[in-house]
C-alpha cells in the first residue's frame, strides 16, 4: 500500500460546497421564513440579482465562482445559521461579537459538584456539627452562586 504525502494542490473547500450552503440558507429565506424576496437580498447585501441567481441554478452552465464577499455579505444578512452554516464548511464556528459568553456547562457541574463534596463529607455521620457549619454554609453558597445563571432566576437578570 503506497502513502500519498505529497501537499493537497485543490481547494479545502469547493466552490460547490459553498453554493450549495449559501442555496440551501437562500431557499430558506425565500420559501420557509418568508424573509426576503430576490430584490430585497439583492438591495440589502450588495449583491446583484444576477449573482444570485447564478448561485441559486442547479444548471451547470449558469453557476458561476461564487466570491466570499458576496458569500459573506448574503450570509450576515440572513442571520447566524447562515454564517455559521457557511463556516462549518471549513470547520469553524463563529459566535457574534457582542453576543455574552456562552455557559460553561461542565465547568459549572464540575464547581458544584467540588462544594457538594464539602457538604457531603460533613453530612458522612448523619448529621452537620456546629464545626462543620460554617464551612457548609460557605459551600452552599457556593453552589447557588454557581448554578444561579443556568436557572429561571439567573436569566431573568441576564
Amino acid at each position: 500500500m503506497t502513502v500519498d504525502n505529497s501537499a493537497q494542490t485543490g481547494p479545502i473547500v469547493s466552490d460547490e460546497r459553498i453554493r450549495d450552503t449559501l442555496r440551501r440558507q437562500i431557499e430558506r429565506a425565500y420559501n420557509v421564513d418568508r424573509s426576503f424576496s430576490r430584490a430585497t437580498l439583492s438591495n440589502e447585501s450588495g449583491v446583484s440579482v444576477h449573482t444570485l441567481d447564478q448561485i441559486m441554478s442547479r444548471n451547470p452552465e449558469k453557476k458561476r465562482r461564487v466570491t466570499m464577499e458576496d458569500a459573506f455579505s448574503i450570509a450576515q444578512l440572513l442571520g447566524d445559521r447562515a454564517v455559521s452554516a457557511l463556516l462549518s464548511t471549513i470547520g469553524y464556528t463563529a459566535r457574534r461579537m457582542d453576543e455574552p459568553d456562552a455557559l460553561q456547562p461542565m465547568l459549572i457541574a464540575a464547581t458544584a459538584m467540588a462544594h457538594l463534596s464539602t457538604i457531603a463529607t460533613a453530612a458522612a455521620d448523619g448529621r452537620i456539627d456546629h464545626t462543620e457549619q460554617p464551612r457548609c454554609q460557605e459551600a452552599a453558597d457556593m453552589i447557588i452562586a454557581t448554578v444561579l445563571p443556568m436557572s429561571s432566576a439567573g436569566r431573568q437578570g441576564a
